[in-house]
């Protein structure tokens, strides 16, 4: 069976799809065609069989036509979207493949003859996303994260360029910062320029590291300017090579600072810690996978949007409100060798921190437990980050505003902060499965966990979490923090009739209160 996959039209995407790529190619009886723009292309591993079937965009009807039968000329029984164009699908109709798989958004179902229903963004992380579209046409045991392999030719070529560019210094054995100032989505996923000449000048000030500015042609200018603040320790390699070069100078990097990109995901494949910075778009859907990394943002009352250029003006606000400091302490931090992440103690809302009301869409009914106070107090006073993670699928149903929801966060914040307590962060899901479908963020799934951890650099399995239910504490189990059921809310009648669906090394206790002296006495 000759299988046509169209590859995402962005690289950053592309590279999201590597572990589906794998499981396509590794189906029993199927040659792929890979097919493509040139720079998605580009990144199909040589180790990965099949043909190059490169594809120029175009709204010419004649040459859209002309790409259409030059798709018809593999003669393929599959035809598989990763992305959700709608000119895609309709150049894979008129390509004459029978069984045409994709995402069914944009109008184009018409086109297709299996059309996957696409959750709202951030529901799953995009590799999920591209691994279940894989499932569909066939693939099983895929790679659970991308991975970029080393290219031999290209590492020799960037070894080579390094020593030519640090001359008599040599190259820096070590590894040296890469910062990627560039985002062809668009201006609104730019952090300002100005602020990566700040950073790269306070890294030659107040570090030993030296610093290479990664990025394409279009970046030349940029990469210039941040060199021009740096001399004799910053250099640019921006237009200097390929992706396959560019990815080979990124794995050599102790760490990468990068706006959501495809520099971003191409540093996390080759395994380079990433520092992420993220303004209109969602870290749920397009962070950066694998471990280490550590997303910085600044989430305003518009985010995420998913404008490439922001209404509001340039930069963007939620960029210009990502500071340098923010940045260079996260730099630092994964330059000293190794980073010591925060402990956290994940909170359950209601039932936990407050009295439990049905869907609570009224600010006034916002009440405190007792006990609750006391035991936020020693956490903080530990050290300890306090992070709300809390299901509300009162939004999907329809029985509340978002407005509404925000207004009781924002009550039980005041509370909280009149008696001396801060929350170092509020997630919440707002699906449900019988009316928005699966996701991955509703507990007892792991997301909102892991969405904190990337963001406030913690160490999970030095973490704790204390709910109401056994839905709260097999999320925290997932990502192996210690787990407490505490009596108040549905946690007492919970420990007595759903007691063999608890975690193992879940503990029943009588408070939140009590639930803080067994984690930081143990």
């Amino acid at each position: 069976m000759i299988s046509l996959i169209h590859l995402p039209n962005w690289i950053g995407d592309t590279v999201l799809a590597l572990p589906a790529l794998t499981g396509l190619a590794q189906r029993a009886n199927a040659e792929p065609v890979w097919a493509g723009r040139a720079g998605p292309l580009a990144l199909v591993p040589t180790a990965l069989p099949g043909a190059r079937h490169a594809l120029r965009r175009s709204h010419v009807p004649w040459r859209f036509l002309r790409a259409a039968h030059g798709l018809r000329r593999h003669r393929a029984s599959q035809g598989l979207l990763l992305t959700p164009a709608h000119s895609a699908a309709l150049q894979l109709w008129f390509s004459g493949v029978p069984q045409r798989i994709g995402w069914a958004e944009q109008g184009r179902a018409c086109w297709l003859t299996d059309a996957v229903a696409r959750l709202p963004r951030g529901s799953f992380h995009l590799v999920e996303e591209f691994a279940a579209l894989a499932r569909r046409a066939g693939a099983h045991a895929l790679p659970a994260e991308p991975t970029w392999p080393v290219d031999a030719h290209a590492a020799a070529q960037v070894e080579a360029w390094l020593a030519a560019q640090f001359g008599r210094r040599g190259a820096p054995e070590g590894g040296y910062v890469a910062l990627c100032p560039g985002a062809r989505y668009g201006a609104a996923k730019q952090w300002p320029l100005e602020r990566y000449i700040g950073l790269a000048a306070r890294l030659a000030r107040e570090t030993d590291a030296h610093g290479v500015v990664v990025g394409a042609a279009a970046e030349q200018a940029a990469g210039e300017a941040i060199v021009a603040a740096a001399p004799g320790r910053w250099i640019s390699a921006c237009g200097a090579g390929s992706l396959r070069w560019s990815a080979e100078l990124l794995r050599r990097a102790r760490v990468a600072v990068s706006n959501d990109s495809g520099a971003m995901h191409l540093a996390a494949a080759v395994g380079t810690p990433v520092v992420a910075l993220f303004g209109p778009t969602d870290p749920r859907w397009t962070g950066p996978r694998g471990v280490g990394h550590r997303v910085v943002r600044e989430p305003q009352p518009c985010t995420p949007c998913f404008h490439r250029r922001c209404p509001l003006g340039e930069p963007a606000p939620c960029m210009a409100a990502i500071d340098v400091s923010t940045v260079f302490a996260a730099v630092v931090a994964r330059l000293g060798g190794g980073v010591k992440r925060a402990a956290a103690f994940f909170l359950d809302r209601d039932g936990t921190l407050i009295e439990p009301v049905p869907y609570l869409h009224d600010p006034a009914r916002v009440r405190l437990l007792p006990d609750v106070v006391a035991g936020l107090r020693r956490l903080q006073a530990a050290g300890v980050l306090l992070v709300l993670v809390t299901n509300q699928s009162g939004l999907a149903r329809g029985l509340f505003a978002r407005a509404q929801l925000e207004a009781v966060q924002a009550e039980l914040q005041r509370q909280l902060a009149a008696q001396g307590v801060r929350l170092a962060r509020c997630y919440h899901c707002e699906h449900h499965p019988d009316w928005t479908g699966p996701c991955a963020c509703r507990k007892p799934a792991s997301g909102m966990l892991r969405q904190a951890a990337l963001e406030l650099d913690l160490d999970l399995a030095r973490s704790a979490l204390a709910g109401d239910t056994v839905e709260d504490l097999q999320a925290g189990a997932q990502v192996g923090a210690q787990t407490y059921l505490v009596a108040s809310g549905y946690g007492a009648e919970q420990a007595a009739t759903r007691r063999a669906e608890l975690p193992a090394a879940a503990r029943p206790v009588p408070t939140l209160a009590a639930a803080v002296e067994a984690w930081l006495g143990s």
